[in-house]
């Protein structure tokens, strides 16, 4: 063989197309089997549904933790028998109580509501108590048992719906809309007090701003309801107004301990209905985010020790004389506080106590609120 046939037949084969397009098919193979073995060697992360239902359990214990806005009724739905006596977040501990029952009932409670029973760390009988560590309770018939764990492993149903029923209709929040309006993704929101301006005859003072608690249109679970007491009332704009009235003035008590407590209990509109229970503040509230979701206008009055709400008077009367005239309209209150008001027609005593009236506050813009003579914008802290 010559020496040109050597090097010819090298140089062909060493450009062979087939064995290169081969070799380098075998070279992706490996690389995309070495990165398919890496991609499922890493966790997976949080689904949608498993963020949800972090969430809403974690709104949901804090409910249960906080009674006084969210009721007993709230807490038979979600635990039944079971009760929430506290969470301490620092130390991040759970203590339930749980009514004297047969083995099978409360063991079927623990497997229901808690994902490993092995994590539930269940007290003892000692002289007439149960023991759970410095922790100890009395043993009764509602206190049969006294157990703890840690907020993971706690079973909350994200997609629960509730009911809590009303003459004619009933509020049906799921946990999920709850726990939006809980952290305020439904609710107008802003700076909470309120600094009212200085003046030489009386002290400087503060208060809650309200508007921040109210729902936003189309919140879903008030909406329903707000649709549920208007679907026989027809379009009249007056008789909507007065149906929302007449359910938060008839069907939420008046709670005299919230209006006289040391401290104010400001709630947003779920907790009002789910405690059924509130004073001017909670009721005002309540009726503002109802006329969100109809798409009424309205302004919330500030008075000396008492709040309301007011609605432009068209063809309402105003027999009673509870107006209020505010950027060149008149509007009427529609108060909340006394069962069976009539917008423009209920005479009420010391009427001047509605209509005495100190700041102006629209919540769609709540971190405004007026001073009713100075049209002063006030401050907040």
């Amino acid at each position: 063989m010559s020496t040109g046939d050597l090097f010819e037949s090298h140089a062909k084969r060493s450009i062979d197309p087939k064995k290169w397009i081969i070799g380098v098919a075998a070279l992706l193979v490996i690389a995309g089997s070495s990165y398919g073995l890496y991609l499922y060697s890493i966790p997976a992360g949080p689904t949608a549904d498993d963020i949800l239902a972090v969430e809403v359990r974690d709104t949901t214990v804090m409910l249960l933790d906080y009674q006084t806005f969210s009721g007993d009724e709230f807490r038979q739905q979600v635990l039944g028998k079971g009760r929430l006596e506290k969470y301490i977040k620092v130390i991040d501990e759970a203590f339930f109580t749980y009514p004297q029952a047969p083995d099978e009932e409360f063991l079927a409670f623990i497997n229901k509501n808690f994902y490993d029973i092995t994590k539930v760390d269940f007290g003892a009988e000692k002289n007439g108590e149960i023991w759970l560590g410095d922790y100890h309770a009395p043993i009764s018939p509602q206190t049969g048992h006294f157990f703890r764990t840690n907020l993971a492993n706690i079973r909350i149903e994200p997609r629960q719906q509730l009911k809590f029923a009303f003459k004619d209709v009933a509020y049906s929040p799921t946990l999920a809309e709850l726990k939006d309006l809980t952290n305020n993704s439904w609710i107008y929101g802003g700076r909470m007090i309120t600094q009212v301006p200085e003046r030489s005859f009386k002290p400087s003072m503060v208060f809650a701003n309200h508007g921040i608690m109210v729902a936003k249109p189309g919140e879903p679970s008030m909406k329903r309801l707000a649709d549920d007491l208007l679907k026989d009332v027809g379009p009249d704009r007056e008789a909507r107004i007065q149906r929302l009235v007449d359910f938060v003035s008839n069907e939420i008590e008046y709670r005299y301990s919230e209006a006289l407590s040391r401290g104010e209990t400001l709630k947003r509109g779920d907790e009002t209905l789910m405690t059924r229970t509130g004073d001017c503040s909670n009721k005002t509230i309540l009726l503002a985010s109802l006329l969100e979701q109809i798409g009424e206008e309205y302004i919330l009055l500030y008075c000396p020790r008492h709040i309301t709400v007011a609605v432009p008077q068209g063809n309402f009367a105003d027999n009673n004389k509870l107006d209020f005239k505010w950027n060149s309209k008149q509007w009427l209150i529609a108060e909340t506080t006394l069962p069976g008001f009539q917008v423009g027609r209920t005479l009420v005593t010391e009427a001047n106590l509605l209509t005495h009236v100190e700041y102006v506050q629209n919540p769609k813009n709540a971190d405004v609120i007026f001073d009713a003579n100075s049209y002063e914008v006030l401050k907040f802290l």
